[in-house]
Parts: structure tokens; C-alpha cells; sequence
């Protein structure tokens, strides 16, 4: 068993059994993202492999999902070499969950997942891939309507939703992105994202992203 192996378990039989629901396909990173949105001229050969799923609602989960693919790749590990007990690639993918369907949210987890690929890859000096817990500003509205005030994002687990799953080639985490407002950001960096996450969750406004709602700090 290789890596094509391992990636085609992860997105044809792995992944359609955690989220079901109606699929597009995935929507891979381009070149053009990362020379639009980063300025880099020459990138990774692999990153143009990684991309976001989009799945549709179901009776069980009554909200959209769209789910990175890629990182949890073993590239650089040999087929002989695989460990189940221990990570595959990275050991992570993304999870961003809304309350509707929208190109920006497959638009939004692109950038995301390519900026995780540039930290982890020492682009930006200093600074750690991303992690539980941290705070990422977006830069502009979460679905790109001036209207919307969802201009950051948290990550953090999130027991309502998949928390990892098991390849041939080691173990992958699942982080999920939520949305927030600058004054909640704000309220995290005094009183930490779990106690944003507290006032959040009861309201309906965690995990699920909802880019049209008001601020609740």
C-alpha cells in the first residue's frame, strides 16, 4: 500500500463516511492563490495537490461542511515506513462548518489551509504552524460582504463534530474554524478561546460558522 493508496481511503471511503451528504468534489489550491494572496512566484509541487471538500447537510448534521485534504499526506514517508500508531504527514486537516452553502467558504479554507502550508513551511519567520487555540484575523469579511462582521476565526476541537480518524499510514486530527467577530477576538485574547467558546456555543454560534449574525461581546 503507498500513498495513492492512503489518500484515495481518505477521500473516497473515509471521508464520504464521516460527513455524507451531496459533494462537488474537491477544489483544489492553485498557483494563483498563493502568488495573489502571498506574493510567492514558486511554490511546493505538492501544494497544487491539496484542496477542500464541500458536503452537503444530512438528516443527522443540518449545516454545510467543507473539509481540507492533503495535509495529512504521508509524502515524505515510505511506503515499508508506515506506522499506524503514529502521525500520517502532518496529522491534521481543517473543518470549517456554516450555516450555508457559499463559495467563500471554500474560498475562506483555501486560504487558511495555504497560509498553515507557508508557516509550516517557514515563510513566515517565528511564527508555528497552526494550532488549538489559536486566533487567525482574516483581513475582511468572512464571505466577503462589507455587511458581514465575521472577520476572524478561532480554532479549536469541537466534540459536536468528527475529531480524527485513522489511515493506513498513522493517525490525522481533525481542527475546526469558527467564525467571530473583532470584539469577540478581543474578548479571547484577554479571557482565552475557550471562555469565547463558552459564550459562543450556547447561542448556536459554535461550531457552525453563521456570517450574517451580530456580535454577541
Amino acid at each position: 500500500m503507498g500513498l495513492e493508496d492512503v489518500w484515495r481511503i481518505r477521500e473516497d471511503e473515509i471521508y464520504p463516511s464521516l460527513f455524507g451528504g451531496e459533494q462537488r468534489g474537491i477544489f483544489t489550491l492553485s498557483p494563483e492563490l498563493f502568488s495573489t494572496k502571498f506574493g510567492l512566484k514558486e511554490i511546493d509541487p505538492t501544494w497544487p495537490f491539496y484542496g477542500v471538500f464541500e458536503f452537503g447537510p444530512t438528516q443527522q448534521r443540518p449545516f454545510w461542511l467543507y473539509a481540507t485534504s492533503g495535509h495529512s499526506n504521508p509524502w515524505d514517508q515510505e511506503d515499508d515506513a508506515y506506522d499506524p500508531g503514529a502521525q500520517s504527514g502532518a496529522g491534521i486537516e481543517f473543518i470549517l462548518a456554516t450555516t450555508e452553502r457559499g463559495d467563500w467558504a471554500i474560498r475562506c479554507l483555501q486560504n487558511l489551509l495555504a497560509y498553515d502550508l507557508l508557516l509550516s513551511a517557514g515563510y513566515f519567520e517565528g511564527r508555528e504552524p497552526l494550532a488549538e487555540g489559536n486566533r487567525i484575523p482574516l483581513g475582511s469579511p468572512i464571505d466577503g460582504k462589507e455587511s458581514s462582521l465575521i472577520r476572524h476565526v478561532i480554532l479549536s476541537r469541537a466534540s459536536s463534530l468528527p475529531s480524527d480518524f485513522n489511515l493506513p499510514s498513522g493517525q490525522v486530527m481533525f481542527l475546526t474554524f469558527t467564525g467571530v467577530t473583532e470584539r469577540e477576538d478581543d474578548f479571547a485574547k484577554e479571557n482565552g478561546t475557550d471562555a469565547l467558546i463558552d459564550r459562543l456555543q450556547p447561542l448556536g454560534f459554535f461550531p457552525v460558522t453563521d456570517s450574517h449574525r451580530a456580535s454577541i461581546i
